[in-house]
């Protein structure tokens, strides 16, 4: 087990889990992998990520981004 500085303790896979999400992924990576990673099409990150400038995202931000954009109320 990898022990953390707070004292709490994580197994080897939940370590590299959480090392993979704060890698960052381009926009192509992420869409190619949307329905993988978050359960969605590539459509709905591209509705998420509209008019968003960034070209690096991690796997967190990118979940917050797609809630954001679905809790989103709709124009008329």
């Amino acid at each position: 087990m990898i022990e953390l500085k707070q004292g709490t303790s994580l197994s080897k896979g939940q370590a590299e889990v959480e090392a993979a999400e704060a890698v960052g992924y381009t926009k192509e990576e992420l869409l190619s992998h949307s329905q993988q990673l978050f359960g969605c099409p590539p459509e709905v990150l591209i509705g998420a990520l509209h008019e968003n400038t960034e070209t690096v995202f991690t796997i967190p931000e990118m979940k917050q981004f797609i809630q954001n954009f679905l809790q989103r109320k709709v124009q008329e």
